[in-house]
């Protein structure tokens, strides 16, 4: 069957749908981590080693499900399982809010609370991919994700400034508790979608299902290797923001409202890196995409060296200008080269491999800054990202690749 571009990728309602419903998500998620960051720093036993543990309870479990996860996705419905998913995201941030609020939060419970939210993410992020592709036909797929991520680009730069506001004005337990309401609000948009019967897994067992999805995602040279080499990018990026940043904006720069301005400048460059993604279309989009990653360590970069606050703000903009372009290219490929029926499960290796150093290099990084300080972590994380993203272009595959044109 031949696909056919139907014209601008809203036009699709079920796309429509879709992009509102991770627009208000994301937008929540804007505020919750901020949230949850300032929130665990501010408790009376709130140190770097505690934050790290809170992340890393965050990061554990979705790394542990992810694959139970992509078996879902391509056993279900996908958009019944972010439904799911963006429900169970909610209770775990009312939770904290709840905590919060009510002056009982203590690190232990707010980790607890993070499981079940790394638990939602695992469910939501193999199934997200899958549902994008069917929703809008190939031809427009390269619009559809760059619009997608132009709606949540703006909606993250949102969340950043009135998460910012809200822990600066009425303490992190309110924003926590707004993010809560996003998620609920997702959920009630996704029930719309109301998606055919698509292709699904044919194996029997979660084992035989497990072992399709290896043998597609193996079997991609240019899918390991740039997955490889995301998860140092990610583990780097992860503690950058994460950890080392906000604990440098405490010390340094002023606190939640200077760290939000960051933020908001790295998720203002994901909107022109969006608007570059939807006008380029480069004969070898995989090496175009692992050679702008290496932006990605700016920010790391110029926290290490002390620059002051616009200038930091400056390299945000930059990285996520990177971050994007490569992520539109990096989604376009993926749906355009693994077949849908294997779709969720091929996305939960591929996030298993890109996030799988994060909880380690949470948990290592917490007493490293504790003893030496966030500045020289930050200076070794830039160096590691770029050499991570240009190390993948020693594979032919990457290096080659260029899409096949189908009609």
């Amino acid at each position: 069957m031949t696909a056919v571009a139907t014209g601008h990728p809203l036009r699709h309602q079920r796309f429509a749908l879709l992009a509102a419903a991770r627009t208000i998500s994301v937008f929540g998620n804007g505020l919750g981590p901020l949230a949850l960051t300032f929130a665990v720093l501010g408790l009376p036993d709130g140190s770097p080693a505690a934050l790290s543990v809170v992340l890393a309870a965050l990061a554990v479990p979705r790394l542990a499900l992810l694959l139970f996860g992509g078996v879902v996705g391509d056993r279900w419905p996908r958009y019944r399982v972010l439904v799911v998913a963006e429900l169970a995201g909610g209770a775990a941030y009312a939770a904290m809010a709840a905590l919060t609020l009510s002056h009982r939060a203590t690190a232990p419970a707010l980790a607890a609370c993070a499981v079940l939210a790394g638990a939602a993410s695992a469910l939501l992020l193999p199934s997200l991919t899958g549902v994008v592709a069917e929703v809008v036909p190939e031809p427009d797929r390269q619009s559809a994700n760059s619009l997608l991520r132009l709606g949540t680009n703006g909606a993250t730069i949102a969340g950043f400034l009135v998460g910012g506001l809200i822990v600066a004005r009425l303490g992190p337990g309110w924003a926590l508790a707004a993010d809560a309401v996003t998620f609920v609000a997702a959920a009630i948009l996704l029930t719309l979608l109301r998606l055919p019967p698509a292709a699904k897994s044919t194996g029997r067992n979660l084992i035989g299902e497990l072992r399709q999805g290896w043998h597609e995602f193996t079997r991609r040279q240019w899918l390991w290797t740039v997955v490889s080499a995301a998860a140092f990018i990610n583990a780097a990026v992860g503690v950058t923001f994460g950890l080392a940043g906000p604990v440098l904006a405490k010390d340094r720069l002023g606190g939640a409202a200077a760290w939000s301005w960051v933020l908001a400048g790295y998720a203002a460059g994901t909107l022109g890196g969006v608007l570059i993604a939807m006008r380029v279309r480069p004969a070898h989009p995989l090496r175009v995409a692992v050679v702008t990653a290496t932006g990605l360590g700016l920010p790391a970069l110029l926290l290490g060296l002390g620059a002051p606050v616009p200038l930091v703000v400056a390299g945000a903009v930059l990285a996520g200008v990177a971050f994007d372009v490569f992520g539109v290219l990096w989604e376009t490929t993926f749906q355009r080269e693994v077949p849908a029926s294997a779709l969720s499960r091929v996305s939960a290796y591929e996030w298993v491999g890109a996030i799988g150093l994060g909880p380690v290099a949470l948990l290592a990084a917490g007493p490293i800054v504790a003893t030496a300080g966030a500045a020289p972590l930050l200076l070794g994380l830039a160096g590691l990202i770029a050499v991570a993203g240009l190390a993948t272009l020693a594979s032919p595959d990457v290096r080659r690749y260029r899409p096949e044109v189908r009609t």
